[in-house]
């Protein structure tokens, strides 16, 4: 496999839309928000093997509502499709426990980050991405885990899903 994409799939009114990831060579290349109303081709090579996506799976740690897990099936699904339909790419779906198990977010970025090269770490922001992942696991460990892991980070920090859509393609890869 020599590029693919893999997505978080997102649809807050106020959010991004869903995080993706291209890997190219077996090495991130870049990272970005999509949504299907506004899909777009060309940031990716011509040639893409797989399409890689988190199916969401509902089970006892479940803390969202069933529209809100329908829905991020619907985003994830549609724009995993529109990427394979324009380049030609095998659609493979994973869900949370595949690729990440019952791990916390910020422990579970920890671990990407220490898996990714210099350059890979760039493209993810560097010294402050780094600086967010340690205090949101400090946060977490603190309160002993009991939120879900995306609330440790702070607001703003939408780089939490840039880091799962990564993760989703790094386990794509064995990394």
């Amino acid at each position: 496999m020599t590029a693919f994409i893999a997505i978080d799939p997102g649809y807050a009114a106020r959010g991004q839309g869903s995080a993706v990831a291209h890997f190219h060579d077996g090495r991130l290349a870049s990272v970005w928000f999509a949504r299907p109303e506004t899909y777009h081709v060309h940031r990716v090579d011509a040639h893409v093997d797989e399409v890689v996506w988190e199916r969401p799976q509902v089970d006892k740690r479940t803390r969202v509502s069933v529209p809100a897990i329908v829905r991020l099936a619907a985003e994830g699904g549609t724009l995993a499709g529109l990427y394979a339909g324009a380049t030609g790419a095998q659609v493979v779906a994973c869900s949370p426990s595949d690729w990440k198990g019952s791990t916390p977010k910020p422990v579970a970025h920890g671990r990407l980050w220490a898996a990714l090269d210099d350059r890979e770490l760039a493209v993810l922001g560097g010294a402050p991405t780094a600086a967010a992942i340690d205090a949101a696991k400090r946060k977490g460990a603190l309160a002993r885990w009991a939120r879900p892991g995306a609330s440790y980070y702070p607001a703003s920090f939408a780089t939490h899903n840039l880091l799962d859509a990564v993760g989703i393609g790094m386990w794509r890869l064995g990394r």
